[in-house]
């Protein structure tokens, strides 16, 4: 049954993904499942466990990493994201912890698919899989690029700072 995310085609173009969902072998083997999530919910918790990939279908998420363990201090915003993109993409691959924390800022309707299903399909499916990857890859890429800016900047500011020291 397709969960209705046709929308989800957009800021890195992601239509090949999206058109797994409205594959009925797809749907028989990848678990789905759409999630409403009110305004100011944790959706993910950083250093959580977890391998599903989250796509928005509609609101806005936050996402953002603790820089100490304060609990005082607010923490440190990486980005916001907008229906038709995704999070937790990282976890799908490696299997590691959440490395930031996910929360609503606006009310979301979100789709939690499952990784290790995800993964498999892909693989056993390579004329599908492949152009799959190549949007997730082009998505981690554009974050990779925007994270080296950040780090230049953080740089660039504590070197000016500390240029008498």
């Amino acid at each position: 049954m397709p969960i209705g995310i046709g929308a989800l085609n957009g800021i890195i173009n992601m239509s090949k993904l999206v058109a797994l969902f409205s594959d009925p072998d797809f749907l028989n083997q990848v678990p789905c499942e759409k999630i409403l999530y009110p305004a100011n919910s944790v959706i993910l918790q950083e250093d959580d466990q977890g391998q599903e990939l989250f796509l928005i279908n509609s609101g806005e998420v936050e996402v953002s990493y603790k820089l100490n363990e304060d609990e005082h201090l607010a923490p440190a915003r990486l980005t916001r994201l907008k229906a038709k993109e995704f999070f937790g993409e990282l976890s799908v691959f490696d299997s590691g912890p959440r490395s930031a924390q996910v929360i609503a800022v606006a009310d979301c309707e979100v789709f939690k698919v499952n990784g290790p299903k995800l993964i498999a399909y892909l693989d056993a499916h390579p004329a599908k899989g492949y152009f799959v990857l190549r949007e997730l890859f082009m998505h981690v890429v554009k974050y990779m690029r925007l994270n080296n800016l950040r780090t230049k900047l953080a740089l660039e500011l504590y070197f000016h700072e500390h240029a008498d020291d």
